[in-house]
């Protein structure tokens, strides 16, 4: 079994916190068909990549609490999305460190990120959006049609941010100088 370091500790709790506070309302930004712009799975996917699935899940799991509490969008905490939080988190490190661990960088942190968002963003959250009557109305196909545009542009902001963060991150996770 492999020992767990404080540094690592305060790593995933950073980037716990940094998600958090990027949930809450002037950082995310709401439009009418129930979907937000929020780049709080960033953070979450940095700690999968660079801590592992474990820490990307409890990360991921711990900010959607602490996001939801601190949040003034007056929505209460719900399970269905704390599930899809903590597959945000856990999915894409499975993917990075165990099957595209063999590709390029920019490759693997794609193809580590797209399916998680397919399913869980696109898929997924639409669902419970539908169940949970949040989609005004609109029939389930056409919600997810209209979700569609913003996911893919989502997914391309999160993957050049991961890319470009990635580096950085890990210098900091092994104990490298300062920046």
């Amino acid at each position: 079994m492999r020992r767990i370091t404080t540094r690592q500790l305060t790593f995933a709790a950073m980037f716990a916190a940094l998600a958090a506070i990027l949930s809450i309302n002037p950082f995310t930004f709401y439009l009418p068909d129930s979907s937000r712009i929020t780049f709080r799975e960033i953070p979450i996917f940095l700690c999968s990549f660079s801590l592992g699935p474990v820490f990307g899940g409890l990360c991921a799991f711990i900010a959607d609490l602490c996001g939801t509490f601190i949040s003034n969008s007056g929505n209460a905490w719900n399970p269905l999305f704390a599930l899809n939080a903590v597959l945000t988190g856990v999915l894409p490190g499975v993917l990075f460190r165990y099957v595209f661990r063999n590709q390029g960088r920019t490759l693997s942190t794609a193809l580590s990120i797209i399916p998680v968002n397919i399913v869980v963003s696109l898929f997924l959250v639409t669902i419970w959006l539908h169940v949970l009557h949040f989609d005004g109305g609109v029939p389930l196909w056409a919600h997810l049609l209209l979700r569609m545009p913003l996911v893919a542009l989502m997914t391309a902001v999160q993957i050049l941010a991961v890319r470009l963060l990635y580096p950085v991150v890990m210098k900091g996770i092994q104990g490298g100088n300062s920046l």
